[in-house]
C-alpha cells in the first residue's frame, strides 16, 4: 500500500531536503510524495487519499494554516504538521487544536527526527492525531482499562511516593499520571498539581514519556524543547520548566503512565536522580498491581 504526503515549502531546496529525508527515513511505509511551493498548487494537490501534510508557515500566497483549513475539508483524517522556522508564537494556532498535528521547528534540536516520528506515526495509525502513539497502543489501552484505579486507598499510597518524589528532588510539584486514550488523568499529586484536572493528551508532556524506550524522559528546559513549542506558555504558567518523568510498566511492558516531578526553574537530571525515579514508578506499578488483585480484578497486561 503506498501512502499519499503532501510537502509544501516555497524554498525548493528545503522542499527537496525534506522529501528525500522522509523517503529514507519512511522507506519501509512505501509513501508517495507530492510536492507543491505555493498555497494554490497545495490546494490542488490535496486529495481524500492524502495522509498527511507536511507545510511551511509562511506561503506565497497564504499560510500552511490556510491549507489545513483545507484539508479539514478534503481530507478530514489527514494528520498536519507545520514544519516551519516561523516563531510559534506568532501564528494564531488556537482555531486548529483539533487539526493540526503538531508544530516543529524547521532546523531546531531533534526536529528532523521529531517529524519523522510524527508522519509515522500518521501513517501506522491510519488517521489523524495530535499526540503520538505507541505501537503498541490499543494493547496498552486494553492494559490500563483492566485496572480498577477508582480507589481512596490506592490514590492515597500513591500520593506518600509523589510526597516522597518532592522531598527527594527538592521540586514542590509530582504527580502519578495515567495516559488514556484521549486524556492524562491525574491519579496523585504533591503540591500544585492537587488542582490540576484532567488534561486533553494533545497538551501532556507525558504522553512523550511513554514513547522512551529506557522508561525515562528528561526535559532540562521546555522552552528549548520543540515538542512543547507550541504549548511552552501554558506549561510555564503551571510552574513547569524542566520535567523528569518516569513510566509505569505493566508485567508485559507496557506503559499506561508515569510518575514525574516538575521544577519551576531549568535543570539538569543525573542517571542516579533516573534510576530513583525509574524506582518510585516501579513501586507505584506494584501498588497498582496489588490493588487490582486485592479487589479481585483479573489484571491484563
Amino acid at each position: 500500500m503506498s501512502h499519499r504526503l503532501l510537502c509544501v515549502d516555497p524554498d525548493e531546496d528545503a522542499r527537496a531536503e525534506t522529501v528525500a529525508s522522509l523517503r529514507e527515513e519512511l522507506a519501509d511505509l512505501n509513501p508517495t510524495f507530492v510536492s507543491c511551493g505555493t498555497l494554490a498548487e497545495a490546494e490542488s494537490a490535496l486529495s481524500s487519499e492524502t495522509v498527511a501534510v507536511i507545510t511551511e508557515y509562511e506561503l506565497p500566497d497564504g499560510t500552511g494554516l490556510d491549507l489545513v483549513r483545507e484539508a479539514e475539508e478534503v481530507c478530514p483524517d489527514a494528520g498536519c504538521v507545520l514544519y516551519t522556522a516561523t516563531d510559534p508564537d506568532t501564528i494564531p494556532t488556537d482555531d486548529l487544536q483539533g487539526s493540526l498535528t503538531e508544530y516543529v521547528g524547521k532546523g531546531s534540536l531533534f526536529g528532523d527526527d521529531r517529524l519523522v516520528k510524527l508522519v509515522r506515526t500518521t501513517i501506522e495509525r491510519g488517521g489523524q492525531t495530535s499526540y503520538p502513539v505507541p505501537q503498541t497502543e490499543d494493547e496498552r489501552i486494553d492494559a490500563l482499562r483492566s485496572y480498577d484505579l477508582d480507589s481512596d486507598s490506592l490514590r492515597g499510597a500513591l500520593n506518600r511516593l509523589t510526597d516522597l518524589a518532592a522531598m527527594h528532588f527538592d521540586v514542590e510539584i509530582a504527580s502519578v499520571n495515567i495516559i488514556d486514550e484521549h486524556s492524562q488523568e491525574f491519579l496523585a499529586c504533591h503540591g500544585p498539581a492537587t488542582e490540576w484536572e484532567s488534561t486533553d493528551r494533545e497538551a501532556s508532556i507525558c504522553t512523550f514519556t511513554i514513547l522512551e524506550d529506557d522508561g525515562v524522559m528528561t526535559v532540562e528546559d521546555v522552552g528549548e524543547d520543540p515538542r512543547f513549542e507550541s504549548r511552552r506558555t501554558d506549561l510555564v504558567e503551571m510552574g513547569i520548566r524542566s520535567y523528569m518523568g518516569a513510566s509505569l510498566l505493566t508485567p508485559s511492558g507496557l506503559r499506561i503512565g508515569s510518575l514525574c516531578v516538575y521544577d519551576g526553574e531549568p535543570r539538569t537530571f543525573s542517571s542516579a536522580d533516573e534510576e530513583f525515579l525509574r524506582t518510585l514508578a516501579a513501586t507505584a506499578m506494584e501498588f497498582i498491581e496489588l490493588h487490582g488483585r486485592a479487589d479481585g480484578t483479573e489484571v491484563a497486561g
